[in-house]
């Protein structure tokens, strides 16, 4: 039986407090988010680590499962950064957990190398004008792909292979370098982390000819939408997220399902003045 991976997340507040998407600042959001995400899979999985900076850890220190101090990046541009270096300190099989991704049953991680979400084909005009951006100084990078037709949504991202995965921080790393050197004011407009991460990762496992495990593994987004309500997993990504429905959503669940953890997290909110 394959040994199960341990479930992480990564939470670096500078990027969720200072405009992002020009969203203003969604702090006390993303923390109830966080708090809501672990907590549903504290129910099925004894293995969980948050990696969060100084300033979220005193907002979700008190979580049933390890939660470890990083350092932030400080880049409102980069913002999954902390992805990348969370992944990095892995040495046993792992997946990583998005903060807007919500495990509602028991899902079995079954995955040789590497699994993620879904395929993302049908969303992939989002990728042609930053490809526009990547492709002219990807040249010298031997598994790029100037337009691959799809990349992978990474609201799930696990490794099994680790050597796999130190293949892809290099490739990051590579691209990662690539974006800083030559991007500008207009560029960093662009998005770039989508490119960097999903885009990135679907070239590099197509130049190895490596199909990724897909957790939702239909052909389009609705028979998806279909299938991740069956097995329990939602996912709400991108901008959607702020929206105020959903914002409080989350909030009344947080207190409906976790009624303690909800009353520790809103306390440690407000004693810094955060309502």
């Amino acid at each position: 039986m394959k040994e199960e991976p341990r479930i992480i997340y990564s939470l670096d507040a500078f990027p969720i407090s200072n405009n992002r998407w020009n969203e203003g600042n969604k702090f006390k959001e993303t923390i109830y988010s966080t708090a809501l995400s672990i907590l549903y899979s504290h129910l099925w999985y004894k293995d969980i680590e948050l990696y969060a900076d100084e300033t979220a850890y005193k907002f979700l220190y008190m979580l049933p499962c390890r939660v470890t101090k990083i350092r932030s990046n400080e880049d409102a541009v980069i913002w999954m950064k902390s992805k990348i270096d969370v992944m990095e300190k892995q040495t046993k099989p792992f997946i990583h957990l998005d903060n807007d991704a919500f495990i509602k049953k028991k899902i079995n991680f079954d995955f040789d190398k590497v699994i993620v979400e879904q395929n993302d084909y049908e969303l992939y005009s989002m990728y042609q004008y930053r490809l526009d951006f990547f492709n002219q100084y990807t040249q010298d990078l031997d598994y790029w792909k100037p337009d691959l037709g799809y990349a992978f949504n990474c609201g799930v991202l696990g490794f099994r292979d680790l050597e796999l995965r130190d293949e892809f921080l290099k490739a990051y790393y590579a691209l990662e370098e690539i974006f800083i050197k030559n991007n500008n004011l207009g560029i960093t407009r662009i998005e770039p982390c989508i490119v960097l991460e999903q885009y990135n990762l679907a070239a590099l496992l197509h130049h190895k000819n490596i199909k990724p495990t897909l957790l939702l593994w239909k052909k389009n987004l609705f028979e998806n939408s279909q299938l991740a309500d069956r097995i329990g997993y939602t996912h709400i990504a991108g901008q959607k997220k702020y929206r105020i429905d959903i914002v409080q959503e989350i909030e009344n669940r947080l207190f409906k399902l976790f009624p303690y953890w909800y009353k520790e997290v809103k306390s440690a909110l407000e004693k810094e003045g955060i309502a």
